[in-house]
């Protein structure tokens, strides 16, 4: 038996407090949650006070490679693979693009889900909403629910069918292809927090950054598209529950709309939590997307 101790986690709140235990796999057994009896998340002098996790496991088959994940991984790969097998099946209300290339030059994909009258964009009033993934690669929980998002759009489900007629979806899967692949947790092949630099973007260094603004801007420009939301999907590390983070604004009729798909979101999510939903103005927040 061998414990492992990964040192230096900063905050005080994290779900390995709520029973969360890291994922464990080898060569002749699938992907499994360890048991919390053998995992501790302590605060420890030893490392300035920082935070300790601790877990214990078992070698008990000598042949065998083991590997240990945060959580469930979802790579760049799987990412294609999910995209090329949707374009084989030549859905009409499909379709993919290459929108950039990054650093490493992995493909920045564009996904756009509507019905087929909508488009070209501007030849009637329409109503887009651009959704985006995977910023920051530690949080793979964010891939499955935008692949679990695509996969319902492109359906034959009646709502999917209604929301096709009246919205175009653009999606970007993956905003930091470099870092997935690289097993980064937060940042990119050059060390930059993408999410934190939407205020001084680099062409050359935040190639993905680039070219998102670029289509955001061109969007709200074209005259008759309505672009009605930009959401922006993560996992968190130390809360339950679906929540939306968002902006505090001195327009009354902007702030009364930014809160309307929350409170859409708390009456049919499940697992919406709204002591979780926040709206603020944080300096320190700057540079995010949602700013």
């Amino acid at each position: 038996r061998v414990i492992f101790n990964i040192v230096n986690f900063s905050k005080h709140k994290n779900l390995f407090r709520e029973g969360m235990t890291p994922l464990v796999k080898s060569t002749s057994r699938p992907k499994q949650r360890m048991p919390n009896k053998y995992v501790y998340y302590y605060r420890s002098p030893q490392h300035q006070n920082h935070y300790v996790l601790s877990f214990a496991f078992a070698f008990d088959r000598e042949e065998d490679v083991y590997q240990f994940a945060f959580s469930y991984p979802y790579s760049y790969s799987k990412c294609q693979v999910h995209l090329d097998l949707l374009e084989k099946r030549q859905f009409p209300h499909f379709h993919r693009e290459l929108l950039a290339t990054t650093v490493q030059q992995r493909r920045l994909d564009l996904v756009t889900i509507t019905h087929p009258n909508n488009m070209p964009l501007g030849s009637k009033k329409q109503h887009v909403v651009v959704i985006l993934s995977r910023i920051h690669p530690g949080e793979s929980p964010a891939s499955y629910v935008c692949q679990g998002l695509i996969d319902f759009l492109v359906s034959s489900h009646p709502i999917a069918q209604v929301l096709r007629d009246h919205v175009v979806f653009k999606i970007i899967p993956m905003m930091n292809p470099d870092g997935v692949y690289l097993g980064n947790y937060r940042s990119t092949l050059m060390g930059f927090d993408l999410n934190r630099t939407w205020d001084q973007i680099s062409r050359w260094a935040h190639p993905t950054l680039h070219a998102v603004h670029t289509m955001l801007t061109e969007l709200d420009q074209i005259k008759d598209v309505e672009l009605d939301f930009v959401l922006d999907l993560h996992a968190h590390s130390s809360l339950l529950g679906v929540f939306v983070y968002g902006n505090t604004y001195d327009d009354v009729y902007r702030y009364e709309r930014h809160i309307v798909f929350p409170k859409l979101l708390s009456q049919n999510a499940e697992d919406y939590a709204a002591s979780n939903t926040m709206y603020n103005r944080d300096l320190n927040k700057a540079g995010t997307t949602r700013r």
